[in-house]
């Protein structure tokens, strides 16, 4: 697993992860890890009216787009931005 952040993007109206300075693809139903409370718990994106996470199947809160999360992703199931298609 490969530590980096959840951040918004503002002006796309996107959710990106960045390792390092690389940022990457995530949307609806992508699954990582997100540390809360020196924790790591298993997370799903999801989005109805704003976007949220699903916490070990169970618990849902709102992400801030302000807010920066730290998280951890699997690298293989991520793509880069700028990777060609």
């Amino acid at each position: 697993m490969r530590r980096g952040i959840l951040v918004f993007d503002h002006h796309l109206q996107e959710w990106r992860v960045r390792l390092g300075h690389q940022p990457h693809w995530i949307d609806q139903g992508y699954a990582f890890e997100i540390r809360v409370q020196n924790r790591y718990l298993h997370a799903y994106l999801e989005k109805d009216f704003d976007w949220f996470v699903t916490l070990e199947h169970e618990v849902r809160f709102v992400l801030h787009t302000y807010e920066v999360y730290k998280i951890r992703i699997k690298k293989q199931d991520y793509m880069p931005v700028d990777a060609p298609f």
